[in-house]
């Protein structure tokens, strides 16, 4: 209390780091995801790609994505000057080598000055390429059928169609919930009950950008109030301390939950400033408390870990920054996980920044239940087990070994 500059250095990191990305893509508190520019260069000209065209001109899709039929020269010049988010080119006989079951590839160039618009094209391609895939998969036998009708270029007869029909029937019905419309479609789950009211608020940047600032900055608290320990070891404090009727656990166990409180008061005020000066919708209540509580555990749990192999502050200037700083960069605090590629991804799954954050960012976008963020309420909890129970054993050791 009576130096607390350095932890609220520590807190402001987060909110200035959501404060100015927020204010790089144009975000604020309610403001929708802006129409995504996308270049179309159809080489094919055919039934297949005509599909594609369509199904991205169509129902949700069409609110989200402007697209643009070009040439191949007109597409590389615009997306060389930054005028669109992503550009998919459709290469040549590509509708003839689909309904011959030939192996045919799309080809998608993104916008490298855009964060996330190209990512969410991609994944809308990556769908409509996984739905054609299984398409042809699945009516191998009709369209092997309209393969031959192409060939012949007349009109079909009436027993022709009805045949084809009739050898789609059973495979429409039970492909039904996942293609509609068009080749190219969505399967939509829900994964919670979000009113109207709230899906109309639109995409809030800040809240998709606030929780990996938001478990980087907490893991610096953690570790500046825990520090405590080597700076009293090193001026003589702890052995004065160690002087009076306690045990060393007692003394451990009391910085140890010191740092707890210090850094679950720290993440309530962030939240609370969020909500306030960002329009954060927090969420669930018990979802947001029993996520919000095992993060803070995580942290603490994770600083006691390291400390308990680390006796001096000097080792901690060298060490604990530089931990803390790939956890968060594999975890996707100063780049958006969804940004790292397929490699960093796999790998970022195995740093504590990604499950927490990741679960802040269910409740405060998707807003999700308890039962939505199981998956990451039982790593962090258990991350949480592992590292404080063994990390306040090793700091007594380490610290009362003498006392």
């Amino acid at each position: 209390m009576k130096n607390p500059v350095s932890v609220l250095l520590m807190m402001l990191i987060p909110l200035v780091m959501t404060l100015l990305i927020g204010i790089v893509f144009g975000g604020q508190g309610g403001e929708k995801l802006p129409v995504i520019k996308v270049l179309l260069v159809d080489n094919d000209r055919g039934i297949v790609s005509g599909f594609i065209k369509n199904g991205m001109r169509q129902d949700t899709l069409a609110n989200m994505i402007d697209l643009e039929t070009v040439e191949a020269e007109e597409g590389e010049e615009l997306m060389s000057e930054g005028k669109a988010s992503a550009l998919l080119e459709i290469p040549r006989n590509f509708s003839d080598d689909f309904l011959e079951g030939k192996p045919v590839e799309l080809r998608l160039v993104k916008n490298p000055s855009e964060t996330f618009l190209p990512v969410i094209v991609e994944e809308i391609v990556k769908t409509a390429v996984v739905a054609l895939g299984r398409a042809r998969v699945l009516f191998s036998g009709p369209t092997d059928k309209i393969r031959v009708l192409i060939e012949k270029e007349r009109w079909p007869t009436g027993n022709e169609i009805e045949g084809i029909l009739e050898d789609s029937k059973n495979k429409i019905t039970l492909a039904g919930g996942y293609l509609s419309g068009s080749i190219v479609g969505f399967k939509t789950e829900t994964v919670s009950d979000i009113s109207d009211d709230e899906r109309d608020e639109g995409f809030n940047i800040f809240a998709f950008v606030l929780p990996g600032s938001m478990v980087f900055g907490l893991l610096f608290i953690s570790e500046i109030t825990l520090r405590d320990l080597v700076r009293e070891k090193g001026a003589g404090t702890l052995q004065r301390i160690l002087v009076a009727p306690l045990r060393g656990r007692h003394v451990v166990t009391g910085k140890v939950m010191v740092t707890f409180c210090v850094t679950a008061v720290t993440c309530v005020i962030i939240l609370f400033v969020s909500a306030i000066g960002f329009g954060v919708n927090l969420g669930r209540p018990l979802a947001l408390l029993t996520h919000f509580t095992g993060v803070i555990l995580m942290c603490t749990g994770l600083m006691a870990l390291f400390y308990g192999f680390i006796s001096s502050e000097r080792a901690a200037d060298a060490v604990m920054s530089v931990v803390i700083i790939i956890m968060a960069l594999f975890g996707g605090s100063m780049v958006p996980f969804e940004q790292l590629s397929d490699t960093l991804q796999a790998v970022g799954r195995f740093s504590p920044v990604y499950w927490a954050a990741n679960g802040f960012k269910q409740i405060f976008i998707l807003g999700a239940g308890v039962e939505d963020i199981a998956l990451n309420l039982i790593i962090v909890y258990l991350i949480a087990i592992f590292t404080l129970i063994p990390g306040t054993i090793l700091i007594e050791k380490k610290f009362t070994a003498k006392g």
